[in-house]
């Protein structure tokens, strides 16, 4: 097929160069009828005269010809183009309608299919052009960046697709907007991941030397009265914990679940993110999954831990079990550092 496409092409590219030449030629033609009209009477051999006017006058109409059929041909390789209609998405909205928290989300794609046209993904705002028009079933699914990663956008599972119907008229720009709610059959494995409860909903772990608990600092609080800090300054440079919840379990057999886990952050520090599986007999430590780097504006992120439990399954399976999240980060600058996490989410099928 690419062969096909790039063959086209060329024959469109060599009929506009030669048209170029032809309209060159025959400019050059009538320039000379116009000095043999104004000279033909001054030779001595009209004879000779005439035949090279007659001869001249042929090979023009001859070019002419020739000029006119490639522009007709080349009109055939290249016929109208379709106009298409528009949809415009220029922002969206995210509904908690689990009551599950917080609304905050980081939606940067959409995946866009029109009926059954699938027309790709889009980073937004965006104009998405649509070969197609009356009535037609236009769904946008919510894609995020898996695992932080602007090279691994995804469409987020836990997100219901949008779908509404358009009436596409070709030429014009629709605009929508929108809105993504989480599916209902959702488990989320863990509880008060907002801190507003009594519990924390991390808990030191292994090395931490850092000051962790609430903070109500409205400079510092996402959202709410109250938001999860760390405090590495002053020494106190590592910080490690652990989710302060049971931890969750892995199925007695495949398939296994999709386990993602949703954060909003501040950090001053880089902070990973990872598991650490619980055996029979001993951790094997912890297994790093993701991690985000310094910023002084909250973030979202949504870490994909699926595949690092079906990898612990199939290498340690039935010894693994239970599995905690864990946090770490050090402060190797020295001075002051801070973490600050909210809306903590783990979320399963």
């Amino acid at each position: 097929m690419k062969e096909l496409v790039d063959s086209c092409w060329l024959i469109v590219v060599g009929c506009g160069k030669f048209v170029n030449r032809l309209s060159f030629i025959v400019e050059r033609c009538f320039a000379y009828i116009k000095q043999n009209e104004s000279t033909r009477l001054s030779f001595y051999r009209p004879q000779i005269s005439n035949h090279k006017s007659q001869i001249t006058n042929y090979a023009i109409f001859s070019i002419l010809t020739s000029y006119f059929s490639l522009l007709t041909s080349c009109s055939l390789i290249q016929p109208p183009e379709d106009i298409p209609s528009y949809i415009r998405v220029q922002s969206y909205t995210f509904k908690d309608s689990l009551n599950q928290g917080t609304n905050s989300s980081r939606v940067t794609d959409i995946e866009v299919t029109a009926g059954s046209d699938y027309r790709g993904f889009y980073q937004i705002p965006v104009s998405v052009p649509i070969l197609a028009k009356g009535n037609q079933t236009i769904t946008i699914e919510a894609c995020v960046f898996e695992d932080g990663l602007s090279s691994s956008i995804l469409p987020y599972p836990f997100y219901t697709p949008f779908v509404t119907t358009v009436n596409l008229v070709p030429g014009k720009l629709d605009t929508i907007k929108p809105v993504f709610k989480y599916k209902p059959n959702i488990q989320f494995l863990w509880g008060q991941g907002d801190f507003e409860g009594p519990d924390n909903a991390l808990k030191s772990f292994g090395n931490n030397t850092s000051l962790i608990g609430k903070t109500s600092d409205k400079a510092s609080v996402f959202e709410g009265s109250y938001s999860f800090e760390a405090d590495l300054s002053n020494g106190r440079d590592t910080f490690e914990a652990i989710s302060n919840f049971k931890p969750f379990v892995d199925p007695a057999e495949p398939p296994l679940p999709v386990v993602w886990l949703e954060m909003n952050y501040k950090t001053d520090v880089a902070m990973d993110i990872g598991i650490i599986p619980l055996t029979h007999v001993s951790s094997p430590g912890e297994q790093f999954i993701s991690g985000v780097n310094p910023t002084t504006t909250w973030k979202k992120v949504y870490v994909n831990i699926s595949p690092t439990l079906k990898y612990w399954y199939g290498q340690n399976q039935p010894n693994t079990t239970e599995y905690y999240i864990y946090f770490y980060a050090v402060n190797t600058n020295g001075g002051t550092a801070h973490i600050f996490i909210d809306n903590l989410k783990l979320l399963s099928f």
